[in-house]
């Protein structure tokens, strides 16, 4: 039987289930319909067996930088109703800085700061417009994109200042975008969500205050550290083993380019900006909502991240969707996880704004 994307949606949100790691509790959203199943959601099988560039199920290398950024995501659609959008820039230290704006009205509202993914060196302006158009009904919120500098051109920190001066920005001209200064957000999706904490982390000093912080499939850790302790016997590969492997080892493989893109020194791995898992205090951490997907290479660090903001008090809601691979929402439209994942962080926006 074939379901509708407003039916496989509303299944998610019906049907979960929860597990325990260690000390962290996990929330399973489980393939809709097709509940208990192992593998790859049919969904995702599908992209991935059909999967027409032979590149993309590779790791990457110096020579796919531009071919990787010329590529236009498709499979990608606007879910939202009649949300506003525009684009404005500002200008820091000679430096000029691209925003979009979602869902500005005369209603003063909360404000979201969304930072994209692509490795620190890619964005796809259609996908990041989709996703902040959501996220912006679902939270009843302004969202600001932030086009930040990217790498190699502008390796570490460049782009995190941009995103940190984003929010200076939105900050000290809160009545301009008829934002509420004192509930300010980060929504990060995978480097993004690397970003996202390390904003938070040079916010310590400001003026203002990061009231939450959602992370989507996010990478938390650019050194060899987890990568030396991952197993790929972690992952339940008695279905799909061909894609499901392939899909690992080209991510794994690829964090290599991505740091050789992003840093000028290797040595910085070890920063608590470029890889938060290792950020010695993390109590200051607003709370968290992590998602991660079942069949993502960054899943384990990201459930370890999860578990040490447990340890240190943070309030963490953990979520794992089965079958769904890195990235999965920027399959906006395709596959229901990622409207759900967006509306689950919305929902959480929403409630510790009203503590």
């Amino acid at each position: 039987m074939n379901h509708t994307q407003e039916e496989l949606t509303a299944r998610l949100s019906e049907n979960v289930t929860y597990s325990k790691k260690g000390n962290l509790n996990i929330i399973n959203k489980e393939i809709p319909f097709e509940e208990g199943a192992h593998g790859l959601d049919p969904r995702v099988r599908s992209f991935l067996a059909n999967e027409t560039d032979p590149n993309a199920r590779r790791p990457l290398a110096i020579d796919d930088l531009e071919m990787t950024r010329n590529r236009v995501e498709v499979n990608n659609k606007d879910l939202s109703k009649g949300i506003r959008s525009e684009t404005t820039k500002f200008s820091y230290a000679e430096q000029e800085v691209t925003l979009g704006i979602y869902n500005r009205t005369d209603e003063k509202k909360p404000v979201l700061i969304y930072l994209h993914g692509g490795g620190f060196f890619e964005r796809d302006v259609d996908v990041m417009e989709n996703i902040c158009k959501l996220l912006a009904q679902e939270a009843s919120a302004v969202v600001v994109g932030v086009d930040y500098r990217l790498a190699p051109e502008h390796p570490y920190q460049e782009g995190l200042d941009d995103c940190l001066e984003a929010v200076r920005y939105i900050y000290e001209n809160a009545g301009e975008f008829n934002v509420d200064a004192e509930k300010i957000g980060l929504v990060g999706d995978s480097v993004g969500g690397n970003i996202a904490l390390g904003v938070h982390h040079l916010s310590k000093e400001e003026k203002w205050k990061i009231s939450y912080i959602g992370l989507l499939c996010p990478l938390v850790d650019l050194s060899d550290v987890s990568r030396n302790t991952w197993d790929i016997n972690h992952y339940d590969m008695t279905k799909d083993y061909d894609l499901i492997y392939q899909e690992l080892v080209t991510m794994k493989d690829s964090l290599t380019f991505i740091q050789s893109l992003y840093l000028t020194n290797l040595e910085d791995v070890l920063l608590p900006l470029v890889s938060p898992i290792l950020r010695k205090v993390k109590m200051t951490l607003p709370p968290v909502t992590l998602v991660t997907a079942e069949f993502d290479y960054l899943r384990i660090q990201g459930e370890e991240f999860s578990a040490q903001l447990v340890t240190e008090g943070v309030p963490v809601r953990h979520f794992e969707y089965k079958g769904m691979d890195h990235a999965f929402v920027r399959k906006l439209g395709y596959y229901p996880q990622a409207a759900d994942a967006i509306k689950e962080i919305s929902s959480d926006f929403l409630q510790e704004l009203q503590k």
